[in-house]
């Protein structure tokens, strides 16, 4: 992913990646969005999957304290590295 703004989801600009990811996540029994802060408050082109798809993310600890508050309230599991 290229963006993830907790209130959309996660993005790309390719639209042929986003199709591709989308389909993983949605067979996947649990989906796991591994990025660093930076991505954080970032939107691209083409939606992959909304935050309500995402069970779990993994991320640095310089996250902003909206964006991890808003995951924690979207019921999405946060580990911080």
């Amino acid at each position: 992913m290229d963006g993830f703004d907790v209130r959309y989801g996660l993005t790309t600009p390719n639209v042929l990646e986003a199709r591709v990811n989308r389909a993983m996540a949605e067979s996947a029994k649990t989906t796991v969005a591994v990025c660093d802060s930076s991505k954080f408050g970032r939107r691209c082109l083409s939606l992959i999957i909304p935050t309500s798809f995402v069970d779990e993310t993994i991320t640095d600890r310089n996250i902003s304290k909206g964006d991890l508050q808003a995951l924690r309230e979207a019921d999405v599991e946060v580990t911080l590295v």
